[in-house]
């Protein structure tokens, strides 16, 4: 007997030290039991609601036909869920789980535990807020891109042919009026041409930075011989005019957009050759797969990448300059070498695309520029045997 009315304290206490509220009703749906917790939800006290029908403690549910369904199906012998709802005000901010409660004869009655839910709703509302700032930001990213897209149009047809026009005219001037123009006066309008071209070139590498971003394929992997001897093909005249040697080391696939590596190549080959006082520029180019480890570089997750390596024995880079030329028209040497300072901002914009990052080391005695591609989870331990060691030791 002793052993029983403890029993019934513990259970009482457990009853109202849970912080889901619990209710329990007869087979005449008269309530039996009501916690601490359904105190607090429903506003009325144990001794206002024992023994009297539940809807006359939640009159809201005479409405409520899926909690009464829920209800029923628990007198069957099933459980029965009921969510939260702003619908009816016994449902506002929780759930119900409706359970049968049986002894050795059967069905007694239900148990009813309503879990309190306001927080996981207030969170849910403000995740319906960010959405909805989510989706605004959106259509203002999509805005912003159209825009873009019109002034790379504007800039590609509408700018461009005028300054064609401008430069023309002012060449069939100085041509057909040399005999009346003087020297000063023909130096002028070749300089109003440099600046005119100047213009042109920067337009162009406006353009090139605008569609760089732009991404219609999913990556694959890419063969860098193929690429590098396509680049060098494009850069052929340069190539023989300066006299410039480039030689291929180990190379591999590596998973990219095949135009985009295309342009970061042909840029840092350009750059070697440009930057470059010496009778016969040297270019090296290998790229190896390379594990980094979590304290090599602070700013980058460890882990394999492929590091793509362009070495030239140009003019060198000083330390404190290193960030400093990847930004946008940030021009180095001034006037001394042609170009508008947009090369190595697309270099790092490429790698940005491509999950990596860029690098460069530089002396008195030349510089190398690190690009580190990341190595998928899908690659990770097969290796490929296509790429590796193509090139290795070719001079073109």
């Amino acid at each position: 007997m002793k052993n029983s009315i403890v029993e019934e304290k513990i259970e009482a206490m457990l009853n109202d030290s849970s912080i889901d509220a619990i209710i329990a009703i007869d087979a005449k749906r008269n309530i039996i039991a009501w916690n601490r917790t359904a105190e607090r939800i429903y506003g009325r006290e144990k001794q206002d609601v024992l023994g009297k029908p539940l809807v006359n403690a939640i009159p809201s549910i005479k409405n409520d036909e899926e909690t009464l369904r829920a209800i029923q199906f628990a007198e069957q012998g099933f459980k029965a869920f009921v969510p939260a709802s702003k619908a009816f005000s016994h449902r506002m901010h929780v759930e119900n789980h409706f359970t049968p409660l049986r002894d050795e004869t059967g069905i007694k009655g239900v148990m009813n535990l309503v879990h309190d839910v306001a927080h996981r709703i207030k969170a849910e509302a403000q995740l319906q807020r960010l959405n909805e700032q989510l989706e605004k930001g959106n259509r203002q990213l999509k805005t912003t891109s159209d825009d873009l897209a019109s002034f790379t149009y504007i800039t590609s047809n509408k700018i461009k042919e005028p300054i064609r026009q401008i430069y023309t005219g002012i060449e069939l001037l100085v041509t057909n009026e040399a005999p009346w123009l003087s020297n000063g006066s023909r130096a002028s309008f070749r300089r109003i041409q440099a600046s005119i071209n100047k213009i042109d070139l920067l337009l162009d590498d406006i353009l090139r930075l605008s569609k760089i971003s732009i991404i219609d394929s999913p990556p694959v992997p890419v063969d860098l011989k193929e690429v590098i001897l396509a680049t060098l093909e494009l850069l052929k005249a340069k190539i023989k005019e300066s006299n410039a040697l480039i030689e291929l080391g180990d190379l591999c696939r590596i998973p990219g957009y095949k135009d985009k590596i295309f342009v970061l190549i042909s840029q840092l080959i350009d750059n070697a050759i440009k930057f470059n006082e010496t009778a016969s520029p040297k270019v090296f180019i290998e790229c190896k797969k390379t594990a980094i480890g979590r304290n090599d570089y602070s700013e980058i997750n460890s882990g394999e990448f492929y590091r793509l390596s362009v070495s030239d024995n140009g003019i060198g880079i000083d330390s404190h300059e290193h960030e400093r030329i990847f930004r946008m028209f940030e021009k180095l040497n001034g006037q001394s070498y042609k170009g508008s300072g947009v090369g190595l901002t697309l270099v790092r914009k490429i790698m940005e695309i491509h999950n990596g990052f860029v690098q460069v080391e530089s002396s008195d005695k030349g510089s190398t520029f690190f690009c580190w591609f990341p190595v998928s989870d899908q690659e990770d331990g097969q290796e490929d045997s296509q790429g590796n060691g193509q090139g290795n030791g070719q001079t073109y």
